[in-house]
């Protein structure tokens, strides 16, 4: 099912991330006050609305409720940020991704009951993007336009098979860095129990992938989709 993203505000983090998602395939609608903005990228995304949007009728006008989720991207007008999400969460949305500039908005943002805050940082859109259009994915590391590292929830296609089985750079054109494990350990003396991530280190043939498993992986983007779907 195609994933349907709102971005509202079109600066540098939201242009990016508008178009990062619609070169993954998502219906991408961009939102911005700026109609110069908006022509820059209205070839490359699937709608594109000029409007206020700390206006709860024009948002509301927009049928926002029914998007997996919409990315606040304003940053820079603090106010105006927290307009939008009063907007956004009175009409309904079900997902409200907010970018803050400090640490000081995204405690503010918290208080409001928005727990995913997105902080500026070089990758951070394409990061987001990742985690929006895959959601198995627990992080990504971009090392170059073409190459990442990412690390997967264990797709459920490949629960109980070995590595030899599964041959993951002859099937899929990816390589399984490490794996990462939860396990339950006793406590200190013996007493109760706790879960601690374990990681693996350097993958056997023999090794088989276990329900809850986080798979770290490298490739070319294009062959790590085909896992991230599977």
């Amino acid at each position: 099912m195609t994933k349907k993203i709102a971005v509202i505000g079109l600066g540098h983090f939201g242009t990016d991330l508008a178009l990062s998602l619609a070169e993954k395939g998502a219906e991408v609608l961009a939102i911005d006050e700026n109609l110069e903005r908006l022509d820059d990228i209205k070839d490359r995304v699937t709608h594109t609305v000029c409007l206020d949007a700390t206006e709860e009728r024009a948002l509301r006008s927009q049928g926002l409720h029914e998007f997996d989720a919409v990315v606040v991207g304003i940053g820079d007008d603090f106010e105006a940020t927290l307009l939008t999400v009063a907007m956004l969460q009175q009409i309904g949305v079900k997902r409200i991704i907010v970018r803050a500039t400090t640490s000081a908005h995204e405690r503010i943002l918290n208080h409001l009951g928005i727990n995913e805050v997105i902080l500026p940082a070089t990758e951070a859109a394409e990061r987001l993007a990742n985690m929006l259009m895959f959601e198995r994915i627990v992080d990504s590391f971009e090392l170059s336009s073409d190459f990442t590292i990412v690390e997967v929830a264990a797709p459920e296609t490949l629960i109980g098979q070995s590595l030899q089985k599964l041959d993951l750079q002859k099937e899929l054109g990816v390589s399984l860095i490490t794996i990462k494990r939860m396990e339950r350990r006793k406590g200190i003396l013996g007493l109760g129990s706790r879960t601690v991530e374990r990681v693996l280190g350097i993958p056997t043939p023999e090794t088989t992938i276990e329900r809850g498993d986080v798979l770290v992986v490298f490739g070319n983007k294009k062959d790590l989709q085909r896992i991230l779907r599977s």
